[in-house]
């Protein structure tokens, strides 16, 4: 079902790291899947030794060098992951090798890695554990370029056990609700071989005219599979819990003509979403900011008041703007006062505030916070 490695030194690691022994998967560049990474931690515990113990695994199977490495987290806080990178980089991963993801974007890497006839419609994930199944879903708009990966949060299914003799029928009770909602082109399922003697009806539901396939470690496979890939490779892009939704410019003047400088660019991961630049300062101190959303729609602006800048000449003030992202829809600005030469030196000023970009009743409508 993958596609064929076509890089040359292709190292790649997808670490599921949602439990407390992580699953892993690595890939070289003369294998066409991911496989598990055989592992045995020996009772260690701890992110920090589990990460060690995981890399002198993996090099067995290639150099330290050339391997790229995602994470999976349960959840995506700022602070989680600046502790996860910094465990991992002092076991001996490389920063600048390293991603970070939630378990929604490594199925949808997952899915996508796929043969297209496969996500021509929904995609679901059903991951079958002793009380409950746990179904996420992806879904494709294959009309813009490039294409946008949606992919829903997980919903829990509580069918009961096997053993309560009733799993059969809550399942399929589920699935018909789920699945006769739209159109569904395939099915992959993990902890079940769903059998017909277990599973009679809901082994028809699902399996009737969508294509349906048992697989393990799925997280890990995708993360694995977007390991070695920049966002501005793929031919889509996913929209997630992480993904940086807003372009970020700051309202300037060149050549007599109004226009929007962008500092940052959306679609990248929102807690890699940094950006700055120097600007002069032409007439009151007032500085714009225009947040636009990459799903469409009009702009939202903003406004920064530098209260007691030092008066100055038109063109004499010098500002470094930065630019940055402690979650998805909180953007932090600040602006520091860098003077202008000698003549004017810099009043040690500077000035930080927070935007909050929210939307209103999961609707289009977006309201900005000061």
């Amino acid at each position: 079902m993958g596609k064929e490695a076509n890089k040359a030194g292709l190292f790649l690691a997808g670490i599921d790291y949602r439990e407390e022994c992580p699953k892993v998967c690595y890939r070289t560049e003369q294998m066409r899947e991911p496989q598990p990474l055989p592992l045995d931690f020996g009772g260690e515990t701890g992110r920090g030794a589990c990460f060690r113990r995981i890399l002198s695994a993996l090099r067995r199977y290639g150099r330290k060098e050339a391997l790229r490495t995602a994470v999976i987290l349960p959840e995506l806080s700022e602070e989680g992951i600046r502790r996860c990178i910094k465990e991992a980089c002092e076991a001996g991963f490389s920063e600048d090798r390293l991603s970070v993801m939630g378990e929604t974007e490594s199925v949808a890497h997952f899915v996508m890695h796929q043969t297209g006839d496969i996500w021509q419609q929904k995609v679901w994930l059903l991951e079958f554990g002793a009380e409950e199944v746990k179904a996420s879903s992806i879904e494709v708009n294959k009309r813009t370029v490039p294409m946008v990966v949606k992919a829903e949060e997980p919903e829990y299914w509580h069918t009961g056990s096997l053993a309560d003799g009733n799993r059969d029928e809550r399942l399929v009770r589920y699935v018909k609700e789920r699945f006769g909602r739209e159109r569904v082109s395939a099915v992959f399922l993990t902890g079940t071989d769903l059998n017909a003697g277990d599973y009679p009806k809901s082994r028809e539901e699902i399996c009737f005219r969508r294509r349906v396939f048992l697989g393990d470690q799925i997280h890990a496979r995708g993360a694995c599979m977007a390991a070695g890939e920049a966002p501005g490779e793929r031919p889509y892009l996913y929209l997630g819990e992480q993904t940086l939704l807003y372009n970020v410019g700051i309202r300037s003047s060149r050549g007599g003509t109004e226009e929007i400088y962008t500092i940052v660019d959306a679609g990248v991961n929102w807690y890699e979403a940094n950006g700055s630049c120097e600007v002069l300062l032409l007439e009151e101190p007032l500085l714009e900011f225009s947040f636009q959303s990459m799903l469409g729609g009009e702009p939202i602006r903003g406004g920064m008041m530098l209260s007691d800048l030092p008066g100055r000449p038109e063109g004499a003030c010098r500002l470094l703007v930065e630019v940055h992202f402690p979650a998805p829809a909180q953007c932090e600005i600040k602006v520091t006062d860098l003077g202008f030469g000698e003549l004017y030196p810099s009043s040690d000023l500077y000035w930080i505030e927070s935007f909050v970009l929210e939307e209103a009743d999961k609707g289009s409508s977006i309201h900005l916070l000061i």
